[in-house]
């Protein structure tokens, strides 16, 4: 699993390689770490790195992925952001209207609903698709005014990331 920790003005690249129990090898920015990680009470963790011991608080502050640490000599914000965070900014971004003539999904997921059938008009916009990914449904939409010239996808169908739903010509 990767994971990008935004640190002030710095983002690392987290990657758990192996976890047994409390135990936990993971690399940052290509850097090997293994430590032992237990939750002593909500929020308080106790983390043993090394032979040296450190308790670290993390208080949630806006959902569940942005956090305040606190260590005996520094407190830090940091935000996880994972695979559906960078899903759902790149969406708000302007990301669901394709503005070429290729429509496509970004993650893997299943089309759940087609407005749209070959030779029909489009306005910029306007809906073609649904697909429901990381158990929430994205419309994509048109990035600009044209007519269909290929549905390449079926409602129920699964798709894969990158993959070309609808042409527009």
């Amino acid at each position: 699993m990767e994971i990008e920790l935004p640190k002030q003005e710095r983002t690392a690249e987290v990657e758990i390689l192996e976890n047994e129990g409390s135990r936990y090898v993971f690399k940052i920015d290509n850097k090997t770490f293994e430590i032992d990680l237990v939750e002593v009470s909500k929020g308080i963790y106790s983390l043993l790195h090394n032979g040296k011991s450190y308790n670290v608080e993390a208080i949630p502050t806006k959902g569940i992925t942005k956090y305040t640490v606190n260590t005996f000599f520094q407190s830090f914000d940091l935000e996880i952001i994972d695979a559906q965070t960078k899903y759902l900014r790149s969406r708000s971004q302007g990301a669901a209207a394709d503005t070429g003539n290729l429509i496509r999904v970004p993650m893997p997921g299943k089309v759940m609903e087609i407005f749209v059938n070959e030779g029909d008009t489009v306005t910029a916009g306007q809906t073609l698709v649904i697909v429901s990914a990381m158990k929430m449904e994205s419309e994509y939409k048109a990035g600009r005014n044209g007519i269909v010239k290929k549905v390449m996808v079926q409602p129920g169908e699964t798709v894969d990331s990158d993959q070309i739903m609808i042409i527009l010509e």
